[in-house]
């Protein structure tokens, strides 16, 4: 048997955290709907874990373990560069909301009327002027987060699509089938 590098170790460590993130997800993802009904608070704080955990996938998928190499994590584990857990605009509002606020405030002017922490289809909360910070619509699984609609569902099967991707991998590993 050959012997384990550093590098392998990082690829497998790097693997088994793109799983526990994808696990997080999962969990995350399935709390949504049930906080639901205890208020809307708890019900955008499961979608921006999620979301979260959704970025952290990505992330660690274009990961590289050095500068020397092109293959990424997404690489060995044939996750391609165009999966939805790539979607970067809403990781990038998130991660740069300041920013993305003064830019969508200049868009918009200031006498708007600011729709925030609503839940249901979006046409229930159609008002003349308004714009939506955030939004959910339990329906179709759409996140609408300054004005922007996104797709968490299509987000969810993905994670699980990657998740039995990095179990399959990591289950190789063990039964000593193949070396990182």
């Amino acid at each position: 048997m050959e012997t384990k590098t550093e590098k392998d170790l990082w690829v497998e460590m790097s693997i088994r955290e793109i799983q526990t993130q994808a696990r997080f997800g999962e969990i995350s993802y399935s709390h949504i709907e049930p906080k639901a009904v205890s208020g809307n608070d708890a019900i955008f704080s499961s979608i921006h874990s999620f979301l979260s955990h959704c970025a952290m996938i990505s992330k660690m998928l274009f990961a590289k373990y050095d500068t020397s190499t092109t293959q990424t994590i997404g690489n060995i584990l044939g996750i391609e560069d165009s999966s939805p857990i790539h979607t970067r605009t809403l990781r990038n509002h998130l991660e740069h909301y300041d920013e993305r606020l003064k830019k969508w405030i200049g868009e918009h002017g200031v006498n708007i009327m600011i729709g925030d922490y609503n839940i249901g289809p979006k046409s229930a909360f159609n008002l003349p002027n308004m714009v939506n910070v955030r939004h959910y619509d339990p329906t179709t699984k759409s996140f609408t987060f300054l004005d922007n609609d996104f797709d968490l569902g299509s987000m969810f099967i993905e994670v699980q699509r990657i998740e039995k991707i990095t179990d399959s991998w990591i289950l190789k590993i063990q039964n000593r089938e193949i070396n990182p």
